[in-house]
């Protein structure tokens, strides 16, 4: 992430889904529209792209491969079948307020300005560790996959990792009806491609109810 006095400059996977879109696909969200309120958060991962070996005794050495995800707040690794399409977006923040970690700002990337109150999740793992958690997860991916039960074993080596670090934006919907114990009530849509839910996002859904004033699963 870039600060400057013009504003924080983002390596996103974009916000292409805003509520007028997010209205147009979901019933209760239209339903909800007037009694919900929209903010969006900023949530750290790493792109990896680990390469390697794996030798046989008797077949040689073949090189293999892997695309993943590493959450960079837990370390937890994903793998993808595609990298996504990175894009530029730059936020543009009023005055912060003490009572809230989101903040008002407008962001600006190709598709929309709007204005929002948003919040960048800090990153937890810098881009070493996340290559140690990135080469364990794939040199356990490819055992299973070159080392058959009954089969010849193969010795795996992790040669180098590809990292990329970016953001993907979430919208957290509250309502105005609230918990018994006074928090907001959560739902969260994936801002890159509009699909939605909790389970899918549970990551997510834990950081924002840690926030300072948070949120509860609805």
């Amino acid at each position: 992430m870039n600060q400057q006095t013009d504003g924080m400059l983002l390596s996103s996977t974009g916000v292409a889904w805003d509520e007028e879109r997010l209205a147009g696909r979901y019933a209760f969200f239209r339903k909800l529209r007037d009694k919900v309120s929209l903010r969006l958060i900023y949530y750290p991962y790493w792109l990896m792209e680990p390469h390697g070996t794996a030798t046989w005794r008797f077949f040689g050495t073949k090189p293999v491969a892997m695309l993943m995800v590493t959450d960079a707040r837990s370390g937890r690794c994903l793998r993808i079948s595609a990298p996504p399409l990175l894009k530029e977006e730059r936020l543009l923040p009023a005055e912060a307020s003490e009572k809230t970690p989101f903040f008002p700002a407008v962001l600006e990337n190709e598709s929309f300005s709007l204005k929002v109150q948003a919040h960048i999740a800090p990153a937890l793992y810098e881009e070493e560790r996340a290559k140690r958690q990135a080469e364990d997860f794939a040199l356990k991916a490819w055992n299973r996959k070159c080392n058959l039960p009954l089969g010849p074993r193969a010795a795996l080596a992790c040669t180098d990792i590809a990292a990329t670090f970016l953001y993907k934006p979430f919208w957290l919907m509250t309502t105005e009806e609230k918990t018994q114990d006074g928090r907001d009530k959560l739902f969260i849509f994936d801002a890159s491609t509009g699909i939605g839910g909790l389970s899918e996002y549970w990551n997510v859904a834990e950081y924002a109810m840690a926030l300072p004033g948070g949120v509860s699963a609805s």
